[in-house]
This record gives structure tokens, sequence and C-alpha cells, in this order.
């Protein structure tokens, strides 16, 4: 079984064991043992809702410094465009283009004509696609990690397309490396994200395959380095000359809600952002109750990547930064579509690998063994309280009816079968959580 990485990490000597963060997880990977939490690798889809919901601020996004790109020759920004939402309305993305220049990035990439070919591709599949449908878009890590994880029997369903950031790192190998005779490995293509899910993806994709990517740095992580320069208003010759390369409207189409609409038909496509309502429509999918819609649009995150948990503006401020954004950029131009016209022709946008469902460790064993313990789990669920309080350290009593039978946990755990753990979880707690930055210590 492949050794699974994620986007974020937990401090265990920062961990109180409040078990907000194993009430957060949408998928119940996370249990809390002796007072810290801990992950079970093979359920997390890596949200970021544990993220949030963590008071101590014991969990950490996983992400690349500017320090680590020394090693490269050349830097490329590949920037989300969310980032160009998180800043004033008079800060055009010419001037974030500059500052993240000044960071010292050697170019920043033009990434709407990426976004524009993605989408014809996504067009044309559709079109063609023989079924089943809904096909569901892939540009969302969670997304695609929620379906291996919740619903393998969709992972035929996932479009196999390659999503824009991976095209633009593609191209910006051939192109740096044809213009300056650099070897691909000697450029670095970096992704400016707006949250530690896209880190993963380039980390380690779904499809188990090199990223063109990489790495990956936060948007909260560079935030105050920009605004530095913003405000600083300090214009330079190496920044005039990137100023046309990321003026097109078309790179606010993706990112949010409806970013994959513009070629598609409304009747047949449905854009769904915030991962509760993505889970609803996607039990409705197994149900067999979504007939009509040939795409979904899904994004994890409540009002798409401006939402993400490493953005740092307001999202309904972000949202409306972005409205004025596309409202005031120009047309395509003759040369973007000739660009988009020249480069559809020659690429391969399908996925390199298929996306397969994740292996469990409960699948390891042979038939017999895995039968046996699925039957004591379910006798010792019977002999559990049913109501799902969480203080055994599992979300659910069924978690914790598995866990015993997989040899993960005891029975004893549970508060309601053992007034020792009552007594653990009094000494674990008597200190109260620790008070938060700023706060006086009671």
């Amino acid at each position: 079984m492949v050794k699974l990485k994620h986007g974020f990490k937990i401090d265990t000597a920062k961990c109180d064991g409040r078990m907000h963060c194993m009430r957060a997880c949408p998928t119940h990977a996370i249990r809390v043992k002796n007072g810290k939490a801990h992950l079970i690798p093979e359920l997390c889809i890596d949200c970021g809702s544990c993220l949030q919901a963590c008071p101590s601020r014991a969990i950490s996004a996983t992400t690349v410094s500017l320090a680590e790109l020394d090693r490269f020759k050349f830097k490329v920004a590949v920037a989300s465009p969310a980032l160009f939402t998180q800043f004033g309305i008079n800060d055009t993305p010419a001037q974030v283009g500059r500052a993240l220049l000044d960071l010292g990035f050697d170019a920043v990439w033009e990434y709407a004509v990426d976004i524009e070919l993605v989408n014809r591709a996504i067009t044309d599949c559709v079109k063609s696609w023989p079924g089943p449908f809904p096909l569901i878009s892939d540009s969302c890590p969670v997304v695609v990690r929620l379906v291996q994880v919740a619903y393998p029997s969709m992972v035929d369903q996932l479009i196999p397309i390659e999503v824009p950031r991976e095209i633009a790192g593609r191209e910006v190998k051939r192109r740096y490396s044809r213009e300056l005779g650099l070897k691909p490995e000697e450029i670095a293509a970096i992704y400016i994200t707006p949250c530690q899910a896209k880190s993963i993806s380039i980390l380690q994709p779904a499809e188990e395959v090199k990223s063109y990517l990489d790495g990956a740095i936060g948007i909260s992580e560079i935030y105050n380095d920009i605004l530095y320069r913003l405000r600083k208003n300090d214009s330079n010759s190496k920044g005039d000359a990137q100023r046309q390369a990321i003026d097109s409207g078309e790179l606010f189409h993706w990112g949010n809600p409806e970013g994959e609409f513009p070629n598609l038909s409304r009747e047949h496509y449905l854009p769904l952002s915030g991962l509760t309502d993505v889970i609803k429509i996607f039990d409705d999918i197994e149900k067999g109750r979504l007939t009509n819609i040939e795409f979904l649009e899904c994004h994890a995150c409540r009002g798409g990547c401006v939402g993400g948990n490493l953005t740092v503006e307001n999202l309904y401020v972000a949202r409306s930064k972005e409205l004025h954004l596309k409202a005031n950029m120009p047309q395509p131009t003759p040369e973007f579509e000739r660009e988009v016209a020249r480069r559809y022709d020659g690429e391969d946008f399908t996925i390199r690998s298929s996306i397969r469902p994740r292996s469990f460790a409960r699948d390891v064993g042979d038939l017999r063994e895995r039968v046996m313990r699925r039957k004591r789990g379910e006798d010792i669920l019977k002999a559990l309280p049913l109501l799902n309080c969480g203080l055994c350290g599992a979300p659910s009593c069924k978690d914790l009816a598995e866990d015993v039978a997989w040899g993960r946990a005891e029975i004893s755990d549970c508060v309601f079968l053992s007034k020792s753990r009552i007594d653990r979880l009094r000494r674990i707690y008597k200190k109260g959580p620790r008070p938060k930055k700023g706060q006086p210590s009671s």
C-alpha cells in the first residue's frame, strides 16, 4: 500500500486533545488517544477542516518556503486566480505580479491560456463521453480524494482531463527550457495556492504520477510581503515586462463557482461549493437521483478557491474584488486566441494515469480474516450506547467498534463501559485548554 502524504501536519506538543478536529473531519480520519490527535492516513482527504477547527493551532499546512527555491536556476510563479482577489480594489494583477518578481521569482506565468485550453478540453470530453453521467470536475484535489475514499464506485466519473495548474507547469518547463537553455529540473514551477490541498496534489497526485509543478506556497505565507511591496508602489523594468502577461480577464473564470461554465450547457451543468453540499449531491448520485446532469463542477471550499483556508481576505470581499477584476479586464486579444489555437491542436490534455479507489488497511489480509473482523465489529457495536458522544476518541460508536475490531482501540475506551476512561479524561483535561495567543492564562 502506498505511503500517503498529506498537506498538513499535527504538532502533538501543541495539541490539547479537545476533539474539535475529530468532530470536524468529514471522513472520520482523526482519532484522539491519550489527549493527542492522530491521523488515519488512508481516510484523510486533505480538506483542511481540521486546520480551521483546531483552537490550539496544533495543525498547520505543509507548503514550501521561498528559501527552499534557491536550488533552482529559474523560478516561475504560477499564481492561482484567488491570489489577485486578496488585495485592494485598486491593486491590479500587474502590480501583484511585479510584487512576486520583487520577492525573487524570475517570471509570472500566463495562466489564462491554460485555463481556456482546459475549458475547451472539458467541453469536448463531455460531448463525446459515453457515460455514465454526471462527469465530475477534478480541479479540486479534495473532491478527487473524497471520491477515492467515500465514493469508490464513482472514480470513473471523474473527468480524465489535466487541471490548468498542471498544464501550466508542463508548459513552463518546456518554454523556459527552450528559451534559456536550462534543463527542466533546473526550472521551478511554483503554484501560489489558496489551500493546502493543492500542495498535496503536487507532492502526491491522486493518479500517482509526478506533478509538473515543483511545490506550492500558500497565499497567506507571502501575503504580507506582497502587500508591503504594493504599498511601496515600487515599479521597475523587470515588472513592467510582465504587465501584459497577466492582464487577461480569462484568468478569473477559474476557481470560483461556475468557473467552468462558459463552454457548457447550463441545463446539464451543476456548480457546487462547500464540502457539505458536495457530499449531499454525491449521495444522490449513488442513489440514482441525479439523471439530467452531465457535468458537476465541485469545490470543497465555500465560495470556491477564494474561500480556501490559506487565503487572507474575507470571502465576500474577495468575491467582490473578483467580480470587479472580471468587469475591468480586457477581452481576449487576437494574440491570446492564436496562442490557445496553436497549443490546443498539439497538446494532450488527458490525465497520465487513471484515478483508482484508495486502498485501506482493512482490505489487507485474506477474505476469511476480513469477514471475521467485520462481524466482530458488528457485534461490538451492539454493546455500545450509540450516542456518538466522541469521548472515546473516535467520532462515532460505529468508528469505535471498527477500531476495536481492527486492534486500534479497546472497548473500555467507551466512557459508558469504563469508569477508568472518565478518570483518564479528567486527568488529561483538568488543566483546561491552553490560552489563545494574547489571552492571559487563568
